[in-house]
Order: structure tokens, then sequence, then C-alpha cells
């Protein structure tokens, strides 16, 4: 749950992708704190004959349209701090679930921790934040 102070950032809409090519077209100019997740690409992890499974390679972003030059230094870095907080919430919620192994309800594990990069102006005026990690999933 989200401290009243970030109400006004709580996630909006939920926006899933083939590509990051495609999500320029599925953000176009909405409103609003978006997570916009690209569809994770796979990998074949063969250790033995009864011994495999597949590295997830997963994407998701929290974004916000935002006109660059439409704030100041301060308002960027306060934005950025809002929307990073959001940012920890999912990772926070992400990690319980994949260290309990209850994700998605199937075999999996964290197989990479998180990469989290700052994003200005991404798909055509998007700021905000990325995450990339793995998950090895044991069910082909």
């Amino acid at each position: 749950e989200l401290d009243d102070d970030l109400l006004p950032f709580a996630v909006k809409r939920v926006i899933v992708s083939p590509t990051e090519k495609h999500l320029v077209n599925k953000l176009k100019d909405k409103p609003g704190v978006i997570l916009a997740f690209r569809m994770p690409s796979a990998d074949t992890d063969i250790v033995s004959g009864d011994n495999y499974g597949e590295i997830n390679k997963m994407l998701f972003y929290i974004i916000e349209k935002v006109d660059p030059g439409s704030q100041s230094d301060e308002q960027e870095l306060d934005h950025y701090n809002q929307l990073q907080l959001i940012t920890s919430a999912f990772k926070l919620k992400l990690l319980d679930r994949l260290m309990g192994n209850d994700f998605c309800r199937t075999d999996n594990e964290l197989a990479k921790a998180f990469h989290t990069e700052y994003e200005y102006q991404e798909f055509g005026g998007w700021n905000g934040l990325s995450v990339s990690f793995d998950i090895k999933d044991y069910e082909l």
C-alpha cells in the first residue's frame, strides 16, 4: 500500500507489450503513472537430460509522460523520487513472491538480481525507472 503522499503517483494503468518498440504505440499520451511490461523472452537452460528449465528475461517500467523543460530541477528530482518509491514497492513485492516460489504458482526462482535504471524521455516523452531481472522457470 502507498502512503498518502504517494497516492497521486499511484499506478493508473498497466500496459503489456511484446516489444519495447510497440510500447510507443500503446502508451501514446495516456495520463498518469503507468506500469509497462515487455513480454519476457526466454532462453532454455539445460544442465542434463532431466535438469532443465528456462531463463525468462523480464523488464518493466514505472513511467509517466513529462514534457521536457516543464519541471524545475527540484521538481524533476522529486518526481523521480516518487516514482522510485513506487518502483521499490513493486520490487519488494516481486522479491517476496519469487523467494517464496509463489510466482505464477509454478516452480520459479529469481535467477538474476534486479537491475534498475532511470529513464528520461523514453518512448517519446516518458520519464521514470526501468527494472530488468531474470526468472528461472523449471517448466518449459
